[in-house]
């Protein structure tokens, strides 16, 4: 009989455990959802509401014992666990785009590591600022990317070449930095259309967490943007940031 009550007072405790992380899953989503994809999360809500039947099942088993209720537990739990692979592996999956940062030019670059914002469409101008180092973009207009042989990440709802959804702001941070060295310069245009998709506010801490991992790595980061279509708020902040770079001052000293 005390081992009865032993075990019911487990099965409750892991019970309660269950019941508490869902009620924090749940109060606090908005917060998960900076940091991760909203799919994720609803997946992970439920696997854990799967292994809260289970725990259920087992403390109903421990106080009405039955040939079902013996292994009702063992079915939802086993089935949770599976679900839950399998989420994961899709998600890891899904993440990688096969892309590595590539030398496009040789020579010696002119840009100094650290994080900058250029008011430049003009491609060439950053590549030749980049000679000798591996080049990497992430883009809306992949076009002049792939004329010029830059390795890309196209930022698209669409599946194509290397394509991601630009909701996926964490596996995006992650196909960029994996492979980033010293040697490595990360070039971002699509500001606008990041913000479109996540709001200003997400896609400024997406930035804040791209500069550091890379700057930790050695590497460098530019960002290019048109400031007529930010708000006046929204490029301080950026500057706050992020330098701004002279690309016609850094021409003529390599000149």
């Amino acid at each position: 009989m005390v081992e009865l009550t032993f075990k019911l007072g487990l099965e409750i405790v892991k019970l309660a455990i269950v019941t508490l992380a869902l009620i924090i899953l749940y109060r606090y989503r908005t917060l998960f959802e900076l940091s991760l994809p909203r799919s994720l999360i609803k997946k992970s809500a439920y696997v854990m509401a799967l292994f809260w039947a289970g725990f259920l099942a087992d403390v109903i088993n421990d106080v009405y014992p039955t040939e079902f209720t013996k292994v009702l537990d063992d079915i939802i739990l086993s089935f949770a666990l599976l679900l839950g692979a399998y989420y994961l592996v899709d998600y890891m999956r899904k993440i990688k785009v096969p892309i590595e940062p590539s030398k496009i030019l040789n020579g010696k670059s002119h840009l100094e590591k650290g994080a900058y914002l250029v008011n430049s469409s003009d491609i060439n101008v950053i590549l030749k600022l980049s000679s000798g180092k591996k080049v990497i973009a992430l883009t809306r207009n992949p076009g002049i990317f792939k004329e010029n042989g830059i390795p890309y990440l196209w930022l698209s709802k669409v599946k194509g070449e290397n394509s991601i959804d630009p909701l996926r702001l964490p596996a995006i941070l992650h196909n960029l930095v994996s492979k980033a060295d010293e040697n490595t310069v990360v070039v971002i245009d699509g500001l606008e259309y990041l913000i479109l998709e996540n709001g200003f506010n997400s896609v400024l801490k997406f930035l804040t967490a791209l500069k550091d991992h890379l700057l930790l790595k050695g590497a460098t980061l530019v960002i290019l943007i048109n400031p007529n279509t930010l708000e006046s708020n929204q490029l301080s902040l950026l500057k706050r940031e992020f330098k701004e770079l002279d690309v016609k001052s850094i021409k003529k000293k390599a000149e």
